[in-house]
């Protein structure tokens, strides 16, 4: 008897769709960070990930224009329009939905913290950080979109 299996690719389709983009002006931490995500299991989505080297490139690129759920991780501190300044761009408009956004950034003062999270970003981790710290608070944030 011939049991029925739904091919993989149709499972996919009807997956949600999570664009992760990591914005940091160091090479290395992209890549740790790529590696870390890329490691974590994510069975009940599509995973769409890619890099930017600062905030002007990520706009440049349209990336908040392809659909799906977006979750951002954002250096706080970078030459070209930092994570503050991405973050408060990407949170002024108040129809936007699915936007998630994780600090991960050397500044470690309270008011800096405050401003983040008042601005609207969902999480905050400081550098220099733990990966399974990382990927903890990025399966919190993924809790929250399912």
């Amino acid at each position: 008897m011939d049991f029925y299996t739904p091919n993989q690719e149709l499972l996919n389709q009807k997956k949600k769709t999570i664009l992760f983009s990591i914005i940091d002006d160091e090479e290395f931490i992209r890549s740790i960070i790529m590696r870390t995500i890329k490691m974590m299991n994510f069975d009940d989505f599509k995973l769409d990930l890619k890099e930017f080297e600062n905030g002007i490139q990520f706009f440049e690129s349209h990336r908040l224009e392809e659909s799906g759920e977006h979750l951002l991780i954002l250096d706080g501190v970078m030459p070209e329009m930092d994570g503050m300044e991405i973050l408060q761009k990407v949170k002024k408009d108040k129809n936007r939905r699915g936007i998630y956004v994780l600090m991960l950034t050397g500044r470690k003062s309270e008011p800096d913290i405050e401003r983040a999270l008042t601005l609207g970003a969902d999480d905050y981790l400081t550098k220099p950080f733990s990966i399974k710290e990382l990927q903890a608070r990025i399966q919190r944030i993924i809790k929250r979109i399912k």
